[in-house]
């Protein structure tokens, strides 16, 4: 009976000071940078855009809008400020953008005790966290009412980590591979800018 309960149950806590914790808002920003990658839209160069977020509806909107704003100018495309100085119109909207989470543990979750704030430490054996950012991204183009493309785009962002007793290892972290990337490529171009010097 003891044995079963050692190598029983499991339990998901959220260690963060704030409403969201960084790993979070980091795993959904590189999703939606991933997105980003994707979107290509070369009948849209030179050609006035507005891009229309009314049915934008997700978290972290902003960095969408921008995200996408960035990508569309770097592709040559020019973002009208309204929809009448335009020669077509960008609808965005979101199908999904959010967090999936799977605890796993083998041993002794985390317990309440009576009468205190503080419950148990949890005692485990092996330990498994996994946590998925997804997004779903749907654009329609059109001028005046009239098709000009549509598509929808999908991408994930993940983070796991595991511990075997005290060794810890992680088969994917997308979070640190998005700093590493970034980092590389400013390093790259600030070694460009000295050159030209």
């Amino acid at each position: 009976m003891v044995f079963s309960a050692v190598l029983g149950g499991c339990s998901t806590r959220k260690l963060t000071t704030t409403s969201r914790s960084a790993v979070e808002e980091l795993l959904l920003s590189r999703a939606v940078d991933v997105v980003m990658d994707k979107v290509h839209m070369p009948m849209l160069r030179d050609r006035k855009v507005f891009v229309d977020f009314t049915n934008l509806k997700c978290t972290d909107a902003e960095y969408v809008k921008v995200a996408l704003r960035a990508r569309l100018a770097a592709q040559g495309v020019v973002l009208a400020p309204a929809a009448d100085e335009a020669d077509c119109t960008m609808e965005v909207a979101t199908g999904a953008m959010d967090m999936e989470h799977k605890t796993g543990i083998l041993g002794l979750p985390s317990l309440p005790v009576p009468q205190s704030p503080i419950p148990l430490p949890e005692i485990f054996l092996y330990k498994t966290t996994e946590q998925t950012a997804i997004i779903k991204l749907l654009i329609f183009v059109h001028q005046k009412g009239r098709f000009i493309a549509a598509d929808q785009y999908y991408a994930k962002s993940d983070r796991d980590e595991s511990f075997l007793l005290w060794y810890r290892f992680q088969r994917q972290d997308d979070v640190r591979e998005g700093w590493e990337r970034t980092d590389l490529k400013h390093q790259a171009e600030d070694d460009g800018s000295k050159a030209l010097k």
